[in-house]
Order: structure tokens, then C-alpha cells, then sequence
């Protein structure tokens, strides 16, 4: 059974472990590569992580030396390691969360100037932009003949790569879409009166872009 007390970035660094033996620089390197774009919260986590889990009997740890000196710790994961993956991806995922410091700034714009809220979107837009780049040159990498770090997972990277870019990219739109809306505006309170035919009519349009919460239920 999965031990409750894990959480995400557990498994995650379990997965990374599933392919091959890291240290603890490694993957923390690994977790520098994207993940944290998708997972945040490994980043902070990615030291201690590998120790929690050798404390739970996941991984195995050994001490090899890289020079006269220096030593690192090499972590493999354990049988009971693999059982603990396999069964965390057989059980349902939490729904996804959003953490958009940006846009929580252009909620609450009106308290501020409208050069202070087109100055956040562009700065949104080039952060958006440089993370995508960085998802393009992993492209890059899983395009080459060698199939990137893991060759084993190139179907399944190329899955989770195009769902970023898609991500970044449709920032970026928005970004740019935002910055038109709000060329012509003379302050960020007046529109909610002014604009409010404008608002609407946005709102009517991406109501109508939104799919369906799931299937319709079958007729008896």
C-alpha cells in the first residue's frame, strides 16, 4: 500500500530513480529541467525528498568518490520503491492548481494605474515566453536521434512537452490580447462602467468556448 505520509514530488523523484541511479545533485539538476514549471513545489523539496524516502526503506544510498575528496550519495530505488509508483499511478490525480501571482495583479488593478497593469502583462508575456523556450529546447533535445535524457519515456515526455508549450503559448495570446483590450484605457477603474458592453460581450464568447463538464448521461 502507498504510504499516506508521501506526497508528489515523493513519487516524482521515484520516477526519476525508476530509470537509473542519481545523486543528489542530479536530481536536484533533473528537477531544475522543467519539472518545477509543472510542479513547483519540487523545487523546494529536492534535497530532502531523497532522504525521506531512504528513511521509509524506497531507496537505497551509497557513497561514491568523484575525486581524491569529494564524495557524493548515489540513490537507487528499492522494490518496494517501484510498488510504491506503480501503485500511486494506478490511483487518481488532484485536480490541477494555478498559481499566477500576475494575474491575481490584474484582478485587483483597479487600486493601481494602468501603466502599473500594462506593465504586468508584458512582463507576463516575456516570462511566459522565456518558459516556453525552455520547453522548446527539451523538444529539441527529445527530437535528437538519441531521444533525450530518458529514451524510454520519448512517447511520454513528447505527451507532457506539447501540453506545455500549448500552456505557455496560450499565456502569451492572452497576454498579448490583454494589452489591446487595455491600450485605450485611461485608468483601470473607469471600464467597469464604461467598457461594460465590451466586457460582456467577452464574456458571452468565452462562455461559449468552454466544453462540457463531462459526458452527457446515458438514456435508460
Amino acid at each position: 500500500m502507498v504510504q499516506g505520509d508521501l506526497n508528489t514530488t515523493s513519487f516524482l523523484v521515484l520516477g526519476l530513480l525508476a530509470s537509473r541511479d542519481w545523486s543528489a545533485y542530479e536530481i536536484a539538476e533533473q528537477v531544475g529541467r522543467g519539472v518545477a514549471e509543472v510542479w513547483p513545489r519540487a523545487d523546494r523539496q529536492r534535497y530532502n525528498t531523497p532522504k525521506r524516502l531512504l528513511e521509509r526503506g524506497l531507496v537505497t544510498a551509497r557513497t561514491e568518490h568523484t575525486g581524491e575528496r569529494r564524495r557524493r550519495t548515489v540513490y537507487s530505488i528499492t522494490e518496494a520503491g517501484r510498488d510504491a509508483l506503480t501503485e500511486w499511478l494506478g490511483t487518481q490525480s488532484r485536480p490541477p492548481a494555478l498559481e499566477f501571482e500576475g494575474l491575481i495583479r490584474v484582478m485587483f488593478a483597479e487600486q493601481g494605474s494602468v501603466e502599473d497593469l500594462r506593465a504586468n502583462l508584458r512582463n507576463l508575456r516575456e516570462q511566459a515566453s522565456q518558459a516556453q523556450q525552455l520547453f522548446v529546447s527539451h523538444a529539441g533535445r527529445l527530437h535528437a536521434p538519441e531521444g533525450g535524457t530518458f529514451p524510454e519515456r520519448l512517447h511520454l515526455m513528447t505527451l507532457a512537452n506539447k501540453f506545455m508549450i500549448g500552456h505557455f503559448d496560450n499565456m502569451i495570446e492572452w497576454a498579448e490580447w490583454a494589452l489591446d483590450e487595455t491600450e485605450y484605457w485611461p485608468d483601470t477603474s473607469s471600464p467597469a462602467t464604461t467598457h461594460a458592453a465590451r466586457s460582456r460581450e467577452i464574456l458571452s464568447y468565452t462562455m461559449k468556448l468552454a466544453r462540457p463538464a463531462g459526458p452527457e448521461p446515458e438514456s435508460s
